[in-house]
C-alpha cells in the first residue's frame, strides 16, 4: 500500500493536470507488478479519474509506515488513456517506449509533451525507489507462513529511502 498509493497519485495528478487542458479523461489503463515477482498484469479499465480517486481511497489507503514491511509492494505504470474533446472520443494517448503519443491532432503538442516531462521525471524517482525494495529474504516464501514483523524482509534502508518517497507522494 505503498508504491501503490504513490504511484497511483502521481498518475492521478498529472492526468487530471491533462484533463484540465485538453478535456475529460477516460478509460485509463495501467500495467503493474509486485516486487516479489516479475509478472506484469494489466489492470482493469479505470473509467474516469473519479474512479482511480476511489481505488485509491479504498484500497490503497493513506497508512502508518510501521507495518509496510508485511505486505509485497505494488507499482502502477500508466499505459494508456483516451480524452474525449472536439465531440469524439477517438483521442486515444498511449505509452510508446520511455513516452506518451497520441496520433490525435485533436491534443496539444505542448500538453503531450509537459505530460511526458513531468509523469516521467516523477515516475523514475518512484521506480527507482521502488527497484531498490528487493526483499531480503533467506527463507523461500516467507510470505506464506512467517507471522509480519518476525523476519524483516526489506533491507533497513531501501525502507527508509521508501519512506520519503512516501511522505513526499502519498497526496
Amino acid at each position: 500500500m505503498i508504491t501503490d498509493r504513490i504511484s497511483l497519485n502521481v498518475a492521478l495528478k498529472y492526468l487530471d493536470q491533462f484533463e484540465q487542458n485538453e478535456g475529460k479523461v477516460v478509460d485509463i489503463l495501467f500495467t503493474y507488478r509486485s516486487n516479489v515477482s516479475s509478472v506484469i498484469k494489466t489492470s482493469p479499465v479505470f473509467v474516469d479519474l473519479d474512479v482511480i480517486r476511489a481505488f485509491i481511497e479504498n484500497y490503497t489507503p493513506l497508512t502508518l509506515f510501521k507495518d509496510s514491511d508485511c505486505s509485497p509492494l505494488l507499482l502502477f505504470d500508466l499505459r494508456k488513456f483516451t480524452v474525449i474533446k472536439n465531440d469524439t472520443n477517438k483521442n486515444l494517448v498511449y505509452c510508446n517506449g520511455p513516452d506518451f503519443i497520441t496520433k490525435s491532432d485533436n491534443i496539444n503538442l505542448f500538453s503531450m509533451e509537459s505530460f511526458n516531462r513531468d509523469y516521467e521525471k516523477d515516475m523514475i524517482e518512484i521506480r527507482d525507489g521502488f527497484n531498490d525494495v528487493f526483499l531480503h529474504e533467506y527463507i523461500l516464501i516467507q510470505l506464506e507462513y512467517i507471522t509480519c514483523g518476525y523476519i524483516e524482509l526489506h533491507t533497513e534502508i531501501s525502507m527508509k529511502n521508501l519512506k520519503k518517497l512516501y511522505n513526499k507522494y502519498k497526496d
